[in-house]
C-alpha cells in the first residue's frame, strides 16, 4: 500500500492592514506580500443595485406577458420573481447609502449637541444620514432638503423590506395590473424599485462629484468613490423613465 503524504498545514499570517490565509508551500510567498485594495462597500452595493434592477425589469416584462395569458401559476411565479428582483434591487440601494454613511461619518467630528438632538428627539436613521451627509459636504438648505425627502422614500422602502408587521394582510390593487394582489407585489415591483435604484445613485454621485471639502481624508475617499459611480450612471438599467414613487 502507497504511503498517504499528510496535508501541510494551513497557515494563517496577520498584519496591519489584513489578514493572509496561505496554503503550504505558498504561506511564504503570500505573507511577503505588502499590498493592499482598500475595499469600499458603498460602490459594491450600489452596483449589486443596479444589477438587481436589471433582473427586476426582465421580470416585469416576463409578468406582463404571462399576465396576458390564463395560466395561473404563471402568474403567481412572474409576481414572485419581479417582487424578489425588487426587493434586492431596493434593499442594496439602502445599504450603499448606509455604507456611505459608514464612510463618511468616521471622516468628520460630529458637534455634540447635534448627537444631544439625534437623542432627544429619537431621530430616525434617514434624518442622522442627512444630517451626516449635510454636515460633511456643506450642503445648501435647499439641497440638504431635497436629500432628506429622497434619503426618507429609500428608507421607508427599506424599512418595509425589513419590518412590513405594519401592513395589513388584505390584498391591495396593484397599479399596473389592476386587480387585488399581496402588499408586497404592489410595493416590491420595478417601477418602484427603478425609482428607488436611480435616486440613489444621483445621490450618491452628486456627493461623490464634490470638490474642496474640508476635510482631505474625506476628499481623498470621495475622489475614490466618484469614478466608480460614474461608470454606473449610464448603465441601461438606469435608463427607463419614471416619473414618481407609487404607494
Amino acid at each position: 500500500m502507497g504511503s498517504v503524504s499528510a496535508p501541510q498545514a494551513e497557515t494563517v499570517a496577520i498584519r496591519a492592514g489584513g489578514l493572509v490565509v496561505a496554503m503550504g508551500q505558498d504561506a511564504e510567498s503570500a505573507n511577503s506580500a505588502t499590498s493592499h485594495a482598500h475595499f469600499d462597500a458603498c460602490p459594491v452595493w450600489l452596483e449589486l443595485a443596479v444589477r438587481h434592477l436589471s433582473d427586476a425589469q426582465v421580470a416585469r416584462d416576463a409578468r406582463i406577458e404571462a399576465w396576458r395569458g390564463t395560466d395561473e401559476s404563471s402568474k403567481t411565479g412572474a409576481l414572485e420573481w419581479e417582487f424578489e428582483a425588487s426587493l434586492q434591487a431596493t434593499m442594496a440601494a439602502a445599504i450603499a447609502v448606509d455604507a456611505l454613511y459608514a464612510a463618511v461619518q468616521t471622516r468628520i467630528r460630529l458637534p455634540q449637541p447635534l448627537i444631544d438632538e439625534w437623542r432627544d428627539k429619537q431621530a430616525t436613521r434617514y434624518i442622522r444620514i442627512s444630517d451626516v451627509f449635510s454636515m460633511a459636504f456643506s450642503l445648501e438648505p435647499k439641497n440638504a432638503s431635497s436629500l432628506q425627502q429622497a434619503l426618507a422614500e429609500i428608507f421607508r422602502f427599506r424599512d418595509l423590506a425589513i419590518d412590513p408587521s405594519g401592513k395589513m394582510d388584505a390584498q391591495i390593487l396593484h397599479p399596473e395590473l389592476g386587480v387585488g394582489v399581496e402588499w408586497r407585489f404592489a410595493y416590491f415591483r420595478y417601477e418602484n424599485a427603478v425609482l428607488i435604484v436611480k435616486a440613489t445613485v444621483r445621490l450618491i454621485a452628486e456627493l461623490a462629484a464634490s470638490d474642496y471639502l474640508k476635510d482631505a481624508d474625506l476628499q481623498k475617499y470621495v475622489d475614490a468613490l466618484r469614478s466608480r459611480v460614474e461608470a454606473l450612471q449610464n448603465a441601461n438599467a438606469l435608463r427607463a423613465q419614471a416619473q414618481k414613487f407609487d404607494m
